[in-house]
């Protein structure tokens, strides 16, 4: 890169690239070992939350394989707050059309979904939440699974 045009563009991405994620407070994405989610298995998360008086969006991340033999996912999820007050919740994410065309996005034949979880929450302590996500399916063995994660942003003020 000796075109100073080619260094400009390249400063330009890399602040665009911090800019889309200056609200973001959390994500982690965890691995499912051989690509099976066992119903005993949890997804568990711990993350810090500082300002209280914010809202924020939480998102479920899931990857699976095109093989996945569903079109959706049920989940059990639970989260602690820093005070000991525990909230369970069930979430369903729709993964794939009635005509079975995924609506994540594919890369191979790996598919990623975001599916947002709550909407414009405030978190009522500020200190360390504990999150729990577990499958919910019929199986005990959910195949094809590759990924199960979460997303915490702030919601940008207007």
């Amino acid at each position: 890169m000796k075109n100073p045009s080619s260094y400009f563009l390249l400063l330009l991405i890399c602040f665009s690239a911090w800019a889309c994620d200056s609200n973001l407070v959390f994500e982690e994405n965890l691995n499912i070992e051989d690509a099976v989610w066992d119903r005993n298995e949890k997804a568990k998360f711990a993350f810090q939350i500082e300002e209280t008086g914010l809202a924020y969006n939480f998102y479920l991340n899931f990857r699976h394989s095109g093989k996945y033999p569903y079109r959706n996912l049920y989940l059990f999820t639970r989260t602690e707050s820093p005070s000991g007050k525990v909230a369970l919740d069930t979430a369903q994410m729709l993964l794939a059309s009635p005509q079975g065309r995924w609506m994540g996005k594919g890369i191979g034949d790996l598919y990623d979904y975001q599916f947002r979880f709550k909407e414009q929450i405030i978190f009522p302590d500020s200190g360390e939440y504990h999150f729990e996500i577990e499958q919910a399916m019929r199986e005990k063995e959910l195949p094809y699974v590759t990924d199960i994660g979460i997303r915490i942003e702030k919601v940008e003020s207007e």
